[in-house]
């Protein structure tokens, strides 16, 4: 079971004209969040770096906030190697998944 969310806030680590990835702290653990405003080879090759680069700057596993029913987000983590970690009850009610990019 992860931590309770008390308060968060994102910090932008890569941002293109393509996408943005930002990182959440809760606690010790490091959520990571995409927005792609162009997707495309280019885009999808250069996320692959990025999220590699970003794992080897911080030496520890991601995790990311994942919709239950949102196959297409799913999609996009199993592409970029991310886990099933757990469902978690969110402090609006719902349920959640939450996947893990393991550090290598």
């Amino acid at each position: 079971m992860l931590p309770e969310i008390k308060e968060m806030q994102k910090t932008v680590v890569a941002k293109t004209d393509s996408y943005a990835l930002s990182l959440e702290a809760l606690e010790d653990l490091l959520f990571i969040h995409c927005k792609v405003y162009k997707w495309n080879k280019t885009t999808k090759k250069d996320l692959h770096k990025a999220l590699d680069k970003l794992l080897d700057d911080f030496k520890q596993p991601f995790y990311a906030s994942h919709e239950i029913n949102d196959n297409k987000h799913r999609k996009f983590l199993e592409m970029y190697k991310f886990n099933y970690y757990s469902t978690e009850k969110c402090l609006d009610g719902l349920y959640r998944q939450v996947w893990i990019k393991e550090y290598k």
